[in-house]
């Protein structure tokens, strides 16, 4: 440590650009370590075959209940009978798109306001949404046409929700006052990070698109149209823009994306993040290890003399190679050890970044420090082979 103190003191620059290559390869890793953390994450639907877009039903043309009915029957019978797709459905907004209605629950009769621990995310779905996106029904079954405005209302809740209000208990058939409704509860279904890969969902309560009274909740109208299919999602487009257009000829349609885009989205600013800062740890490696190249050169230059005598003296080459290889490694552990805890600092700032991996991950630690080393060292090279070939005559002889 004493020495690597003095050579720090002696060559800070030098040391300063292994500091700065640790400081970013580790960032880089713990980065990269939670993107692949983000992408590995269920998200509890399919994404693969999965072709979504948004129609406008502008109000009041679509006011009645009865209005949308019809637009919905018409767009997904037509839907479901082209080649490839397997089912097809409407929600009020896709996961990870927009965030839903937060309303508060209700259980007992006991009029509660809305809290964290307390609310749900209410979205209107027509039957076959569950089934287009993967999702799993864990008991029960799927709102169905059946369950009409004129019938009691119902609700399928997510797992999360079953959990909250009933741990110990089934929760089919129960009762509960959600959306200005009490509902009953006919099924459960697997939870949906609707809130993205990183942020923890509220729990989620899906709605019959049947049971919502004329001029009410039309905020709520689903609108998101969600098409499973066995062929590339967008070559179906262009037949859905025609069913669409035969249903209602003033239907616009917006925010065309497949499934798989839209998951890739939440974790595009950290890719781009990633590769910037990539880019700035190769370089800095590449400086710190053409630096330790320099100093050693420099530093077997001046000593030509020296290990031309040690060499007369009986020294072998093999102990002057060690002995500048030495002098490299010392050199990177003087800029490694300072490097670990700027870049532990650094990890801490980065934290909310990180997803879940731990600012002091051994993983990327160890991997940085063995890839500084390795880039310091292999810097060491050249000059060391240098070093071996000082012919003590020559160098006797000047002298």
């Amino acid at each position: 440590m004493l020495i690597a103190a003095r050579l720090q003191r002696q060559y800070p620059k030098e040391n300063q650009g292994v500091d700065v290559s640790v400081v970013l390869l580790i960032s880089s890793g713990l980065l990269i370590r939670a993107l692949w953390k983000l992408q590995s994450t269920d998200p509890g639907f399919r994404t693969n075959g999965i072709l979504t877009l948004h129609t406008a039903l502008p109000f009041p043309k679509y006011d009645k209940t009865s209005t949308r009915e019809q637009f919905y029957r018409k767009v997904l019978t037509d839907v479901r009978r082209l080649p490839g797709v397997t089912d097809a459905a409407y929600i009020t907004a896709l996961p990870m798109t927009w965030r839903g209605g937060i309303w508060p629950v209700i259980v007992g009769g006991r009029d509660q306001v809305r809290t964290e621990g307390n609310s749900a995310s209410a979205r209107f779905v027509t039957p076959g949404f569950y089934a287009t996106l993967g999702i799993a029904i864990r008991s029960g079954r799927d709102v169905s046409e059946n369950d009409a405005a004129d019938r009691p209302y119902v609700a399928v809740v997510s797992e999360s929700f079953a959990r909250r209000y009933w741990p110990d208990e089934q929760p089919i058939g129960r009762h509960f006052g959600f959306a200005m409704h009490d509902r009953e509860i006919i099924g459960v279904v697997g939870d949906v990070r609707v809130r993205g890969l990183e942020r923890t969902s509220e729990p989620q309560v899906y709605l019959s698109y049947h049971q919502v009274p004329d001029g009410s909740l039309t905020y709520y109208a689903p609108k998101d149209l969600v098409i499973h299919s066995s062929q590339a999602p967008q070559s179906l487009l262009p037949a859905v823009r025609q069913i669409i257009r035969t249903a209602d000829s003033e239907q616009t349609i917006s925010d065309v994306r497949t499934m798989e885009e839209i998951v890739g989205g939440e974790t595009e600013p950290r890719a781009i993040q990633m590769r910037v800062l990539i880019a700035f740890t190769a370089v800095a490696i590449l400086l710190a290890g053409l630096g330790i190249y320099g100093l050693l050169t420099f530093a077997v230059s001046m000593r030509q003399q020296e290990f031309g005598i040690r060499m007369a003296l009986g020294a072998g080459q093999g102990d002057i190679f060690k002995m500048v290889l030495r002098q490299g490694a010392v050199l990177a552990v003087a800029g490694l050890l300072p490097g670990l805890a700027l870049a532990y600092g650094a990890a801490r700032l980065l934290e909310s970044l990180l997803a879940g991996v731990r600012p002091a991950d051994v993983l990327t630690f160890s991997t940085a420090t063995a890839l500084c080393l390795i880039t310091t060292l292999l810097g060491s090279l050249v000059p060391a082979l240098r070093a071996v070939r000082a012919d003590p005559t020559a160098v006797m002889r000047v002298e």
